[in-house]
């Protein structure tokens, strides 16, 4: 499967008048087509950068196609031109009595149709997982497991014959940026009273299942069906005391730095295990603290450092739906309603905006400016007091 992801628009010099901005307002025939189609690599910049809806005008205007049928070392060369980033979240409530209802989040400011997933309702399907623009999905009436493209609606069937028990957890492994196909990690526990557990790997490329590794013994505190793809390993270290993380490529399985939790609190808590840009994330919660703490893993590995403080309490003067109504002194009630939904890459790229989700609104804190803004407002009704979300992140893919 081969997935294009586009990046930022191509910009060129205000005094070139040969070129045309592809954030420009004007329309897509007035662009130098002669220029554009005499240069491979340039046209082939220019159309990943386009808006989806201008791409038909534009491939009936190039002398030649440009696109198709393209090898895996165009695909992987022409979409190295940026790194991915997220064009918006998939929010999915948690505890609701009724079949739960879609809501989209977009992140990009300028982007003014909103995104279409009705096909994940129309095929019965649950989003499991997303990767760079990949979706895993199970399917309750086939009680198959799907790897979905947004854009193309034609999932894929994952074979399902490695898994020899119940007791399994899959997480999907996407880099567009790297290989054109993608990778699913099966993890096994043998037995159900027992803590060995086994892993095997699908490719999209051979359309097989292989066993990499012999079965390991594996805390029982962790959960491997809420992995995070990272630079190339798949990460499990949300709310457990012992980490892993497996290298897909080298097929390595290895033990994550232990989590930056507060000590001399009794009531501390992983709220947002993550990644952003290649770099990952955790976020440290107690009802006992007004804030919340921004880690980040160091490069090598060898521990997490203190990015960045959250103050709730000022948070909550801009979005007073955050403070709890109700007055009870009970630890695991905190004073404020929220939950991070995702860190993202702001408007600079220095910037980390962390986004979180208050009763019926969504909002994007910045890192560096220390700075807040309101991203939309939720279908759930505020006075319902609901913020958690299963969180899928978007992107905008060709």
């Amino acid at each position: 499967m081969e997935l294009g992801i586009s990046g930022n628009p191509l910009t060129f010099n205000d005094d070139d008048d040969d070129y045309l901005s592809a954030e420009s307002n004007g329309d897509v025939e007035d662009v130098t087509f002669e220029i554009i189609d005499e240069d491979e690599e340039l046209a082939a910049g220019f159309y990943f950068s386009l808006p989806d809806m201008w791409l038909s005008d534009f491939d009936h205007q190039l002398t030649e196609p440009l696109c198709p049928p393209m090898s895996d070392q165009d695909f992987l060369r022409y979409y190295s031109f940026n790194p991915p980033s997220v064009s918006g979240l998939i929010l999915i409530p948690k505890f609701t009595p009724q079949r739960p209802q879609l809501e989209y989040v977009s992140l990009i400011q300028t982007q003014t149709k909103a995104a279409d997933f009705s096909f994940f309702d129309s095929l019965n399907l649950q989003i499991l997982q997303s990767c760079n623009g990949l979706f895993l999905c199970f399917s309750q009436p086939s009680q198959l497991y799907h790897i979905c493209n947004r854009e193309t609606q034609h999932p894929e069937v994952l074979p399902t014959s490695s898994f020899t028990t119940n007791h399994f957890a899959l997480n999907l492994a996407f880099d567009p940026y790297t290989s054109p196909y993608y990778k699913v990690i099966c993890v096994q526990k043998l037995e159900p009273q027992m803590p060995l557990h086994q892993i095997s790997i699908y490719s999209s490329e051979t359309r097989t299942w292989t066993f990499p590794d012999k079965p390991f013994v594996a805390p029982g505190d962790i959960d491997f069906s809420d992995g995070v793809f990272c630079n190339g390993a798949i990460h499990w270290m949300r709310r457990t005391t012992k980490g892993l993380y497996f290298n897909v490529e080298d097929e390595v399985l290895r033990e994550m730095p232990k989590p930056p939790l507060k000590e001399g609190y009794s009531l501390v808590s992983c709220e947002y295990f993550g990644e952003c840009q290649g770099h990952l994330y955790y976020v440290v919660a107690s009802p006992e603290l007004p804030f919340l703490e921004l880690f980040e893993m160091k490069e090598d590995y060898s521990g997490w450092f203190l990015r960045s403080v959250i103050d709730l309490k000022a948070l909550a003067i801009d979005f007073p739906i955050m403070g709890r109504r109700s007055n009870s002194p009970h630890p695991f009630f905190p004073r404020y309603e929220c939950d991070v939904l995702s860190i993202v890459q702001g408007h600079d790229d220095e910037d980390l905006e962390v986004i979180l989700s208050a009763p019926g609104e969504v909002i994007a804190y910045n890192h560096e400016k220390r700075s807040c803004r309101k991203l939309c407002d939720l279908i759930l009704r505020p006075d319902v007091r609901g913020v958690w979300y299963r969180v899928y992140s978007s992107y905008q893919v060709l």
